[in-house]
């Protein structure tokens, strides 16, 4: 029987600026880049293409709860609670006035591997920005919502077909 243990680990990046997401050849450069598995910093590019290979991910103390199961495909708020460094107090600070957006992705890989392998699936990725923080002097908690922006809120249009004009003409 064939080993089905895995690995679980999750990605956390941060961008201060939505319009600055990717670099001039269409890779992800996040302002911040954390992942919760080793204790040193991981190149993510070999399981994930659209991440700039310059870009390492250092290891930061975090849960993220309200994945969904398929990628990028989240209704319900996530809530990521991470440790109280002051660079993340620093950050959250900044981080709760602004339209911040945040991408966590859930990844499995073959269990005992010593950093990010080829054999890593990504399982869901969550994608939105951050509505609330609150703070105590262990933890940081992020309330992420899957909105786009909360300044400009997006309602789906509805769609006017062709069959539709003139069908309410004499009412």
């Amino acid at each position: 029987m064939a080993n089905t243990q895995k690995d679980i680990f999750t990605t956390l990046e941060y961008y201060a600026d939505k319009t600055a997401v990717l670099d001039g050849s269409n890779k992800r450069i996040p302002d911040l880049a954390a992942q919760n598995f080793y204790q040193t910093s991981q190149t993510i590019s070999s399981i994930d293409s659209d991440v700039a290979s310059t870009i390492s991910y250092s290891y930061l103390a975090f849960q993220a709860d309200g994945f969904s199961s398929v990628e990028a495909d989240s209704i319900s708020d996530l809530n990521i609670t991470m440790a109280a460094t002051g660079a993340m107090v620093d950050l959250s600070d900044t981080a709760i006035g602004g339209d911040r957006l945040v991408l966590c992705s859930l990844y499995i890989q073959n269990i005992g591997e010593e950093n990010f392998h080829s054999s890593a699936a990504l399982i869901s990725r969550y994608i939105g920005t951050i509505d609330s923080v609150s703070m105590n002097d262990e933890s940081i908690n992020w309330v992420v919502t899957p909105a786009i922006t909360k300044t400009k809120a997006q309602v789906p249009a509805r769609r006017i077909s062709s069959d539709l004009v003139g069908r309410f003409e004499g009412i």
